[in-house]
């Protein structure tokens, strides 16, 4: 226990130290690791080693001293600079921290600030991130918006093929983006580009247009699928037949001058030309829509499906319905025409078209035939009537025949006066039997030389003879019986005027009204039965042989049964030849 506390009471080597050094030194700044460390190296020295070491620390502290008074004078620059800097980064740090605090007491504030900004600002930003997008996408927007221009610039320029690959890319476009309300509009421009192409497209077949121009405006609507072949067929047809009317409605023109107030030849050869101006533009219009729409429609590759009838029904409707407005057109006009050399023309002219059209399979020349045959019949028949209204009017009174000019009585000329002229006005001549025999016998073609006698019966003659000198450029052979009766018919009323003009000249002779001699009024009584004995043995049945063997070469004693005299007329050449034999006996 004694030796414990003896060991105990022992001091360690640096409290030995601090406790034998002159200078009071604290324990404890020995026991750094440096001081350990010098201090373990010290007991580990031998004595004499021991005993050499304050030599050796006093020449090493020696060397120090001069190497930091050395250090000191050259280098004190350095350190007052480094003192100065020092004292500065002292203050530094010092204004460093004061600054910090200010800072850490500022962000609160910075933050809730911050905060407020980017709640401010995320509407601007989503802008501009949106605009950012736009640019970055500038030139694909751009594309996209530039298609409903791009599309009407090709329909403008009759580039269908681009419109149409335009409209097909809209179409995709709005399809792969349908909640996208720019590409829904950009998608309905182009729409409305598209039904301006489809209408443009459609004007095309109301227009003047050749068969490539169609056939291609055909062929871009079908690629734009609005409507179905049959459909697409009668749009065809209906542009074609606008076009086709307007030609017609331009033909009008040829119909300029009838205003009622030309003579009846001029009106003819007016409707004459209308007519034929009118058959060209119809048969070249109606042709070409033919021919086109066979090309269109129905004409198909050897490879492809046959055309549906519908295509064929609607091509047989229009040609129907054309062929009916040429045939309404000649039975309204072929009437007015009437003259047998324009109507010879214009069945010419007809006869031609049916031919051409008999290719395509519309041939009409079986209806020309009742048309031009009922438009003879008219016509003669008129002109005949014409030439008898020339006659009565010649037979009637002066005031009246000359439309009442003057007033006063009627005033009739004699029947020297009236019948013969003053180059034979006392020669009355009255057929002869061999005169009367040459009728039957004579060339059909030949008037009578007798009537030159009788200017009247002349004139009345030469107008019947011009009428069949017409009708011998067009002469249906079934019109010979009608044209014979209306030519009865006409010869009836004018042996009828003739008896009335008879009547009131034995009235006057009666009345005692005239002043003439016993001499004049038997001269006068010789000229009527004169001109009534060649009027109805002479010039009646050489007109009527003049048409029937002169125009039709038919032999009267062959047929004569069906070409005997109609009942209306022979009654009328009986009065006619009793008041005749009745004056002269007077």
């Amino acid at each position: 226990m004694d030796e414990i506390a003896q060991d105990k009471e022992i001091s360690t080597l640096p409290e030995l130290l601090a406790s034998s050094s002159q200078d009071s030194l604290d324990p404890s700044s020995l026991q750094s690791p440096a001081a350990s460390s010098y201090l373990s190296r010290l007991t580990s020295l031998s004595l004499q080693e021991l005993e050499a070491e304050p030599t050796e620390l006093s020449s090493s502290s020696a060397q120090l001293t001069n190497a930091l008074t050395t250090l000191c004078y050259t280098s004190y620059p350095t350190f007052l600079s480094l003192h100065h800097t020092t004292s500065t980064l002292s203050s530094s740090l010092d204004a460093l921290s004061s600054s910090l605090s200010s800072l850490l007491s500022a962000l609160p504030n910075l933050e809730s600030s911050a905060r407020t900004f980017a709640q401010d600002s995320r509407t601007l930003l989503a802008s501009r991130r949106k605009a950012a997008l736009v640019l970055e996408h500038h030139d694909k927007l751009h594309d996209v918006l530039s298609l409903p221009l791009l599309l009407e610039t090709s329909v403008r320029n009759h580039n269908y093929s681009d419109a149409l690959l335009l409209a097909q890319h809209a179409s995709t476009l709005a399809s792969r983006f349908p909640s996208n309300p720019l590409v829904q509009s950009v998608k309905a421009d182009c729409d409305a580009r598209v039904h301006s192409m489809l209408s443009q497209l459609l004007r095309v077949l109301h227009e003047q247009a050749k068969l490539p121009t169609l056939f291609r405006a055909v062929g871009f609507l079908r690629k734009m699928n609005v409507l179905s072949e049959q459909e697409l067929a009668l749009a065809f047809l209906s542009g074609r037949s606008a076009y086709l009317d307007s030609t017609l409605r331009a033909v009008e023109v040829e119909k300029k001058g009838i205003d009622g107030e030309g003579s009846v030849e001029r009106e003819r050869e007016i409707y004459a030309r209308y007519s034929k101006r009118y058959v060209d533009a119809w048969r070249e219009g109606v042709h070409d829509v033919v021919t086109q729409y066979t090309t269109i429609f129905l004409d198909r590759p050897s490879n492809a499906e046959p055309a549906p009838s519908e295509l064929h029904v609607l091509l047989t409707t229009f040609t129907t319905l054309r062929m009916q407005q040429l045939l309404d057109l000649l039975r309204d006009t072929l009437p007015l025409v009437a003259d047998p050399s324009l109507l010879s023309s214009l069945l010419t002219q007809l006869t031609y078209c049916a031919s051409s059209f008999a290719r395509v399979g519309l041939d009409f020349r079986a209806v020309l035939g009742p048309l031009f045959v009922s438009a003879v019949r008219s016509g003669v028949t008129r002109e005949f009537e014409d030439a008898t209204d020339a006659w009565s009017e010649t037979l009637e009174p002066e005031d009246t025949s000359r439309t009442r000019t003057r007033a006063g009585p009627s005033v009739r000329k004699k029947p020297s006066q009236l019948f013969t002229s003053s180059t034979s006005a006392t020669a009355h001549h009255i057929p002869t039997a061999t005169q009367l025999e040459s009728i039957a016998s004579g060339p059909p073609n030949v008037p009578p030389p007798i009537l030159g006698s009788y200017p009247p019966l002349v004139v009345y003659t030469n107008a019947l003879l011009s009428t069949l000198n017409g009708l011998r450029l067009l002469a249906p052979a079934s019109l010979l019986h009608d044209l014979l009766a209306a030519l009865d018919s006409a010869l009836a009323r004018a042996s009828r005027s003739l008896v009335a003009y008879m009547r009131a000249f034995a009235d006057e002779l009666s009345n005692g009204s005239s002043n003439a001699s016993a001499e004049e009024i038997r001269r006068e009584k010789e000229v009527v039965r004169a001109v009534g004995t060649v009027y109805s043995k002479m010039l009646v049945p050489f007109v009527r042989r003049a048409l029937v063997e002169g125009l039709y070469g038919v032999k009267m004693d062959v047929i004569a049964a069906e070409l005997e005299m109609r009942e209306e007329l022979k009654q009328a050449l009986e009065e006619l030849e009793g008041r005749s034999e009745d004056g002269a006996e007077a």
